[in-house]
């Protein structure tokens, strides 16, 4: 299949390609939206507080949470949505509402824990974090941290619902009710920061929070979803949502894990190596950023269709169409940021104490960084699919080599080139893991192997790589 007949399918509106591309499309535009809202929010948050305490006391209170809520709830809709479509598919409705009732039972169950364990022993890792703090800013930060607590589970919570909106071809309302998480918090600091302070930005959090909550839910409600919790027993389907979450979870410790190793490694170059990496990061993790987002929600549900309809056809065929278009569109940007990465540089950091050699040395490392930008998109495409023929441990095996991969690569990179090796390591490992992926999809999709796989019955345990 040509580039011009890839392009050519996204003209009709009859097909999947075209489909996808439209939920993308919606997903990426609004995801701007809300981004564009959370930067007048920061710029608002400077204005009230600049660079004063209150704002060191909550970025560290919310640091924990914030972290469990990225990790944790980010990982719910591409463990559920593929097991939710295969069994609305084959047992309708009805079975489709149990499974999503059991699952709420229990993901906020395991949201719950997490939250009473960080309740346990957060204080101490508060003390680790930010040994600085004086005894009242220790205070406070504690108390803002056991506020910010129920945050885990409203952001759970969101994450169940946009699941079913988007099982269910419903894109842009779980892409533009994230605008309400930086929109209230907004509203609360023109109106409370002088006398509320630091609370203020806790007030806005949960608020915004809860509005998702209630906008997601009254949707679902109005199509009939019945949202309360309720367990209907340990059956096979919530069997194989736990299986698929557990190391799609750990495949996201394992990525997140790159950039800590990252910086850890930066730490042993020249000072400022560090702040270089996350200068040189910026630009290019909003363009990986506003990719993934929108690629993960239009993607998963047409994929898990097309496999519980064993459409392997269709399957091969949105990848091939997909892939291209990534390419053509990711590798232009890519050469635009590389090109043009000192003016970029000098134009959003060289001012005050950033001098111009501080220019060269993150025009450096972002020029490396840019490197990712085709892989990184390429590869979300492949993982995906992975997460539809229900392969997550494929997933983790690939974060899993990508992490042991990125040290040996940085050991060697940053060697010779010193910070921008650890941006050229981060790209490499991109470029692996879309191979990894790319082979094992082409592996399973081959023949007989992806019959036995829309056959597989929930309560099986399948072989990784072959039936």
């Amino acid at each position: 299949m040509s580039l011009a007949s890839s392009i050519r399918s996204l003209r009709n509106p009859a097909t999947i390609n075209r489909r996808i591309f439209h939920a993308a499309a919606t997903v990426g535009v609004l995801g701007v939206v809300v981004k564009l809202i959370a930067m007048f929010k920061e710029v608002a948050i400077a204005n009230y507080f600049g660079r004063n305490s209150a704002v060191d006391t909550f970025l560290v209170a919310y640091l924990l949470p914030g972290f469990v809520v990225v990790l944790i709830a980010g990982s719910l809709n591409a463990a559920f949505i593929p097991t939710f479509i295969h069994v609305r598919h084959k047992n309708g409705e009805q079975e489709a509402q149990r499974l999503f009732s059991s699952c709420m039972v229990w993901s906020q169950g395991l949201l719950l824990a997490l939250a009473l364990v960080l309740a346990s022993v957060g204080p101490v890792l508060i003390r680790a974090i930010a040994p600085g703090f004086s005894a009242g800013k220790m205070q406070l930060c504690t108390h803002l941290f056991y506020a910010l607590l129920p945050a885990i589970l409203l952001s759970g919570i969101a994450s169940n619902y946009s699941a079913i909106l988007n099982a269910s071809k419903c894109f842009w309302l779980p892409a533009i009710s994230p605008v309400l998480t930086p929109s209230l918090p907004l509203g609360l600091l023109l109106t409370r920061a002088r006398s509320w302070g630091a609370w203020s930005l806790v007030g806005g959090v949960l608020l915004g929070g809860f509005g998702e909550c209630l906008v997601l839910g009254s949707t679902l409600k109005y199509r009939g979803i019945h949202l309360r919790p309720r367990w209907h027993g340990y059956t096979p389907e919530v069997r194989e949502v736990g299986l698929q979450y557990i190391p799609l979870l750990v495949g996201s410790v394992l990525v997140s894990g790159v950039t800590v190793v990252d910086q850890s490694m930066a730490a042993w170059l020249q000072p400022g190596s560090v702040a270089a990496l996350a200068y040189g990061n910026r630009m290019v993790s909003v363009v990986v950023g506003l990719t993934a987002t929108s690629l993960s929600a239009a993607v998963i549900p047409y994929f898990s269709e097309m496999v519980s309809q064993r459409n392997w056809e269709g399957c091969r065929h949105t990848l091939q169409t997909y892939t291209r278009i990534l390419l053509l569109v990711m590798a232009p940007i890519c050469a635009l940021l590389i090109a043009f990465s000192p003016a970029l540089v000098r134009l959003l950091f060289q001012r005050g104490a950033f001098t111009a050699h501080d220019t060269l040395v993150v025009s450096r490392v972002q020029t490396m960084y840019a490197l990712q930008i085709p892989f990184a998109a390429a590869g979300l495409l492949y993982v995906r699919m992975l997460t539809a023929l229900r392969r997550n441990a494929l997933v983790m095996i690939s974060a899993g080599i990508g992490l042991a991969l990125d040290v040996v690569l940085n050991l060697v990179c940053m060697k010779y080139m010193g910070v921008a090796g650890i941006a050229l390591s981060t790209s490499l490992f991109y470029a692996a893991s879309l191979l990894f992926a790319l082979l094992m999809v082409r592996h399973l999709l081959s023949g007989n192997i992806a019959a036995q796989i829309a056959n597989r019955a929930p309560t099986r345990r399948m072989p990784l790589f072959a039936p």
